[in-house]
């Protein structure tokens, strides 16, 4: 018996327990933490950003006024 090598049958249970457990304290903190909110708000921050920057290459500014937004040409304020 002393050729053989491998892990036991006890070590393979007591790794996957170990990790089931991790996983547990990770989904955990992951979901109380706000992880996925934040997530999603910085997705939409993005998306804002990537809409502002196409619409002001293409030579318009989207702009709030009085809690509407405007659009105006960028020649208009040069």
């Amino acid at each position: 018996m002393k050729g053989q090598k491998g892990i036991t049958l006890v070590a393979l249970v007591i790794t996957i327990i170990v990790m089931l457990i991790l996983v547990g304290v990770s989904i955990t903190v992951a979901i109380n933490g706000g992880l996925f909110t934040s997530a999603k708000s910085g997705a939409n921050n993005t998306k804002e950003a990537v809409n502002a920057e196409t619409n002001l290459s293409s030579g318009k500014v989207i702009v709030k006024e009085d809690g509407n937004d405007v659009e105006h040409n960028v020649e208009d304020w040069m």
